[in-house]
C-alpha cells in the first residue's frame, strides 16, 4: 500500500517513515510543506536522510528517493491545502503534524495546529475515500490525573495543565468521532534514538535541558560558582515515573500497531521500564554541569534565585509532580511484549552528553530554551537579590 504521512520531517514523523522503510515494502508519500511539490520533496528527503544518517538505519538515500515523495500541503488549510489529484491511492494515513508549544501566547497556533489542523486531516481523509487513520497524540492527554491511566479516549470533563495538552485531548476526540476507521498512538516524553542517543528536534527533555544551561550560565556570570556549592531545590516527587521512552522504540511499535493492531483502540507507546523522577532529573542536572536538586514538595522556602528557575521549569513540574503509570495491555498485546526500555544509571546522562556535545561543536544548534534569566545586583540597602 501507500502510506500518507503528515509531520514527516518532525522528530516522530521522520523516524515513523524510516521505519515503514524498513519494515515493509510500501511506499510512502507525505505531506509537507513547500512552495510545490519538489520543494516540498526536497526538504522532505533532506530531513530523512538527516535522520537516517544519526540513528544508523538500514534505510539509504538511494531507498528514500526511491520509496518516499512528498506532496505540498499545509494541515493548516482547508482539506490540508493538498491536490487530490497529485495524491496517489492511499492505504493508511499518519497523522503525527503538531505544534509543541504549551505557553498561552501561543494558543492561537497551538488551536490551529493540533485542533483545525486535525479536522482539516479528516476532511482530507474523507475525499480521499476514508483510509484508516493512526492519529499520534500523548500520553499526557492525562493531564492532571495521578495513578493508573488507560488506554482509552477520555469521557468528560478533562483537567489539563497547559493548552498543548488540551488541544490533544481535543483532537483525540475529533478522531474518534469522525466516523473514520482509526488508531490513536501516544507515546510518552520521547528522547532521543535508544542506540545512538541522537535527536533531529529538540523539545521535551531538551527544552527542560536548554533551560537548566541558560540559567547555570546567567548565575555563573552574576554570582560566580554559587551552583557548585549550592544545590537548587525543585518542587518534584522523586519516587514517580518519568517516562521515557527513545524514538526508534515508539516508531517500532507505531508501525507494529499499524500493520496489526485493531482500530477503534487506543495504544500507549510509552516505557513500562521508566526511570524515577529522581534518578532521572538527578542525571539531567549533573549533565547540565550542576549538582542533582534537591527534591521539596512545595516552593515555600524559595529564595528569589529559586523562584526564577522554578518558573522557567513551569511547564515541566507537571511531569515531576503528578505521578502516572500508563497501562500498555492494548499495544503489548499487538506488539508482543512488555513494553520494557531500560535506561539503566548513567544512560539518561548519555542523552544529556549527547545533546551538549552538539549544541558545543555545532554554533548554529542553539538551546531553544525560552527562557531568560535576569537578576538584579546585590542593593546595597537591603542585600536583596533577585
Amino acid at each position: 500500500m501507500t502510506h500518507l504521512v503528515t509531520g514527516a520531517t518532525g522528530f516522530v514523523g521522520a523516524a515513523l517513515v524510516l521505519e515503514l522503510l524498513e519494515r515493509t515494502e510500501d511506499e510512502v508519500c507525505c505531506l509537507v510543506r513547500g512552495s510545490d511539490d519538489a520543494s516540498a520533496t526536497a526538504r522532505l528527503h533532506t530531513a530523512l536522510t538527516h535522520a537516517a544518517g544519526v540513528y544508523r538505519t538500514p534505510a539509504t538515500g538511494e531507498a528514500i528517493a526511491a520509496r518516499v515523495r512528498a506532496v505540498a500541503g499545509d494541515v493548516t488549510a482547508a482539506g490540508c491545502g493538498a491536490d487530490l489529484a497529485s495524491l496517489p491511492r492511499i492505504g493508511q494515513v499518519w497523522h503525527a503534524a503538531a505544534s509543541l508549544r504549551f505557553e498561552d501566547r501561543y494558543a492561537a497556533e497551538i488551536h490551529t495546529m493540533n485542533v483545525v489542523g486535525t479536522a482539516n486531516l479528516v476532511d482530507l481523509v474523507k475525499a480521499l475515500g476514508g483510509p484508516l487513520v493512526n492519529h499520534v497524540s500523548t500520553a499526557y492527554v492525562a493531564g492532571r490525573r495521578t495513578g493508573p491511566i488507560e488506554e482509552s479516549v477520555p469521557d468528560g470533563e478533562v483537567p489539563t495543565h497547559n493548552l498543548y495538552e488540551r488541544s490533544k485531548v481535543e483532537g483525540e476526540r475529533m478522531i474518534a468521532r469522525s466516523g473514520l476507521d482509526w488508531r490513536i498512538l501516544r507515546p510518552s516524553i520521547v528522547i532521543g534514538h535508544g542506540t545512538t542517543r541522537a535527536a533531529t528536534t529538540f523539545s521535551g527533555m531538551y527544552g527542560f535541558v536548554s533551560a537548566l544551561l541558560v540559567f547555570r550560565r546567567s548565575v555563573q556570570r552574576h554570582f560566580g560558582h554559587l551552583l557548585g556549592f549550592r544545590p537548587i531545590p525543585l518542587i518534584a516527587d522523586p519516587e514517580a515515573e518519568l517516562n521515557l521512552v527513545p524514538v526508534d522504540a515508539v516508531a517500532r511499535e507505531a508501525v507494529a500497531v499499524g500493520l496489526n493492531g485493531p482500530a477503534g483502540t487506543v495504544f500507549h507507546l510509552t516505557n513500562a521500564a521508566s526511570p524515577t523522577v529522581g534518578a532521572a532529573i538527578s542525571e539531567i542536572f549533573e549533565g547540565s554541569g550542576l549538582r542533582p536538586p534537591v527534591f521539596v514538595p512545595d516552593g515555600g522556602r524559595f529564595t528569589a534565585l529559586d523562584r526564577k528557575l522554578d518558573d522557567a521549569m513551569d511547564f515541566y513540574s507537571s511531569y515531576l509532580a503528578y505521578g502516572k503509570t500508563f497501562d500498555r495491555a492494548n499495544t503489548d498485546a499487538v506488539c508482543g511484549g512488555t513494553g520494557a526500555f531500560p535506561l539503566p544509571p548513567g544512560e539518561v546522562g548519555e542523552f544529556v552528553g549527547w545533546y551538549r556535545e552538539l549544541i558545543e561543536r555545532d554554533g548554529r544548534v542553539t538551546a531553544p530554551a525560552r527562557q531568560s534569566f535576569a537578576f538584579r545586583r546585590p542593593s546595597h540597602t537591603t542585600g536583596e537579590r533577585e
